[in-house]
């Protein structure tokens, strides 16, 4: 079946990022020690919680400080929070505006709402996809079902329509759980490769 629209992932598929650079930040000003932090930083239900909604930025933090020892206010929270992303994209502008002349661009991402606003002030890259599929929005994190469905739904196309991008192995299989076409990222003309050989035009882009 004709591909009719493309679904981006964004982290370390659009936006690299190193969480190298904000952990330093965050551990230098909390009274335990690293491996005591992240212990708190990393606890998976809140992680999936303030990356399905259910909890803000600054309930976020405030959990951070209570349960973490971390003295730093929201202002500060946020610069070091978001430090993490590098500078650049790794799939180049010229490339999605290329697919965004002939297709529908939809990005699908599991983030919250700091991250988001940072990139959106940063980055010019959310201005090429029509529709945004965001974890922190949509309440579920892939490689749940029911992010996925909000996609399909947001295109307005059959599964298998669809052509999907996304680092992380579990999420490539989740999307080809539900008829999506499905590919693992790893480089710039291994993505090129993938789309052609499913039939996506890229234009005139080179690679």
């Amino acid at each position: 079946m004709k591909i009719e629209a493309l679904l981006f992932d964004l982290g370390k598929v659009l936006v690299d990022f190193n969480f190298e650079r904000g952990i330093q930040r965050l551990v230098g000003r909390c009274d335990m020690s690293r491996e005591e932090f992240e212990k708190v930083i990393w606890d998976k239900d809140w992680v999936r919680r303030y990356e399905r909604g259910e909890i803000t930025t600054a309930e976020f933090h405030r959990h951070l400080c209570d349960a973490g020892g971390l003295r730093m206010d929201l202002h500060e929270f946020h610069e070091s929070w978001d430090a993490v992303f590098l500078p650049g994209l790794i799939v180049p502008a010229e490339l999605l505006s290329s697919l965004r002349q002939r297709y529908p661009l939809i990005l699908v991402s599991n983030t919250n709402e700091s991250h988001v606003s940072f990139i959106a002030r940063k980055y010019r890259v959310l201005e090429y996809f029509d529709v945004k599929i965001l974890s922190h929005e949509v309440g579920s994190l892939k490689p749940d079902r029911k992010i996925y469905e909000a996609a399909i739904a947001a295109s307005g196309k059959a599964p298998e329509q669809l052509f999907f991008t996304d680092d992380r192995e579990e999420n490539i299989q989740g999307a080809a759980d539900l008829g999506i076409h499905a590919h693992q990222f790893t480089t710039v003309p291994a993505l090129l490769e993938a789309l052609r050989s499913a039939g996506v035009d890229t234009g005139d882009f080179a690679g």
